[in-house]
């Protein structure tokens, strides 16, 4: 009874007084948004509405998605642990947000590591008035002009690609492959470097790159606290790319400048242009170190289109080979076009309507984040409504949940590329951006196309692309990665296309 009365009970009080505080704190700001006059789920203590997210029992994307179909109201209320964020569902206040009231949502929530200047240089992480200055300096970089100077450069990978595929005839991870093709890609592009991807299972430049978008643990508690818990950021000085993997470009980026310099020879690629957007500024770039702006937005460039490249291509494969009349019709396209304009070019392809009509669908279905993210910097009142999204705000567009919306896109679930044949998609409002839309849309939209379009044309002119037994369907995304990936990758077969004799 001593025993019992001195220890026991003292320590059940203790863990009981715990738990009550805790409870007081994590809903302390529940009713935040019933206060507004804004439909919320009913969240739970410590969690809110995030639990399923948090214990990745699905992708954010899901998450949202499954949100969203339950509520009939043009926006409404979510906690992410105790913290309300706003997640808009009409089209309509989507294109305000995005575009005609930028204004006051110009930043993303998502951190920006200060404690870091290479990562605080890249122009996805910066706030305003930085990226303003950064982004008005960087949109010609990816004018018509320089992507067409860069195709042949592309287009050459695309041809080490067909000799790599051409070597194997098992069954391939379409997803791995198309990782090969974008790591080369970007390797040549950005940082001037020969990655040889296709000559070397263990490339440096792919292991290295491949740690960023790797669904581990590691990789899914930084990118949650990077959206979700920003000031963990600042706190933990939690890095968004690993250090070894900055070091090796950083290294990179200077040795490559220090070879330009040595060698007087420009290669018209983003290293050059680059350079000469930091000199235009009064920067001198020394053989000895390089801008860790220009390293910065070197790393952005090649984070951002490796996994968007390499995802849309792989994608878009799968899909087809799911759907035979389709590549066939996408294949006689191709073929067709090559033969009038005597082989691949720039101006050829973009003519290609239904490649392009392809690739569309393929990102209606798969966007590569499948969500947008912005922060209301100025109390805004939301049109012909007297609610009003106060300062600081954090404001999520469900792209995923848009697209795959049957009141936009009918059967949402099957692969139609002819939904595109309709240029009047996004007229009335937002319901489909998958690089983002606005100002703060995907600046590399273009080459991340033209890298895309330049693979499929040399995969579907040399290969027919079969399923096989391991060829998921539907796909089932790995709910550990904050981007939209499949669990098992993209098994499929690529037939070697005979020649008709003449």
């Amino acid at each position: 009874m001593i025993f019992t009365s001195s220890w026991i009970l003292p320590l059940f009080l203790s863990f009981g007084t715990s738990l009550f505080i805790l409870y007081k704190y994590s809903t302390r700001k529940f009713d935040y948004w019933a206060k507004r006059g804004v439909y919320c789920p009913t969240p739970i203590p410590i969690f809110g509405n995030f639990i399923s997210a948090c214990f990745f029992r699905y992708t954010i994307g899901e998450w949202l998605k499954r949100i969203y179909d339950t509520v009939n109201a043009p926006y409404f209320g979510l906690f992410i642990f105790d913290e309300p964020i706003l997640i808009m569902k009409s089209p309509e206040l989507i294109k305000n947000i995005a575009i005609r009231d930028f204004a006051y949502f110009v930043d993303r929530t998502v951190a920006c590591p200060m404690h870091d200047n290479i990562q605080s240089n890249m122009l996805f992480f910066q706030k305003t008035p930085v990226w303003r200055s950064d982004r008005v300096k960087l949109t010609p970089v990816f004018t018509s002009g320089k992507l067409k100077g860069m195709f042949p450069i592309v287009n050459s990978i695309g041809e080490d690609l067909v000799r790599y595929l051409s070597k194997h005839k098992e069954v391939l991870n379409a997803k791995e492959v198309c990782s090969k093709y974008s790591t080369d890609v970007s390797a040549k592009c950005f940082f001037g470097i020969n990655s040889h991807c296709f000559d070397n299972d263990d490339a440096t430049f792919r292991k290295i790159g491949f740690s960023i978008f790797h669904f581990n643990l590691r990789n899914a508690f930084v990118q949650m606290a990077y959206f979700f818990r920003p000031r963990w950021v600042d706190l933990f000085h939690l890095d968004f790319i690993p250090t070894t993997t900055r070091e090796y470009f950083s290294e990179a980026v200077k040795n490559t400048i220090k070879e330009r310099e040595k060698s007087k020879i420009r290669k018209n690629d983003f290293v050059d242009i680059l350079k000469d957007l930091e000199e235009s500024d009064g920067h001198v770039c020394s053989t000895d170190s390089a801008s860790e702006k220009i390293i910065g937005q070197a790393l952005q460039f090649y984070a951002a289109g490796f996994e968007t490249t390499s995802s849309t291509i792989a994608f878009t494969l799968h899909e087809l080979c799911l759907n035979p009349s389709i590549q066939n019709k996408l294949r006689n396209e191709v073929r067709t076009n090559i033969k009038e304009n005597k082989g691949i070019t720039y101006e050829g392809i973009q003519d290609m309507k239904y490649l392009s009509m392809c690739i569309n669908e393929t990102l209606r279905k798969y966007p590569v984040l499948p969500f947008l993210d912005r922060t209301c910097n100025e109390d805004y009142k939301v049109p012909e409504t007297d609610f009003v999204i106060e300062k600081g705000t954090p404001v999520f567009i469900p792209i995923y949940g848009l697209q795959m919306d049957e009141k936009y896109f009918p059967s949402p679930a099957k692969y139609d590329p002819e939904r595109f044949s309709n240029s009047k998609l996004n007229e009335n409002g937002l319901i489909y951006m998958p690089f983002g839309d606005g100002p703060r849309s995907c600046i590399g939209e273009r080459f991340g196309l033209m890298a895309s379009k330049l693979a499929l044309l040399h995969i579907l002119l040399n290969f027919e692309v079969e399923k096989c037994d391991k060829t998921p369907n539907p796909v089932e995304f790995a709910t550990k990665s904050f981007v939209l990936q499949s669990k098992i990758g993209l098994p499929m077969i690529f037939k070697k296309i005979v020649p008709n004799p003449a």
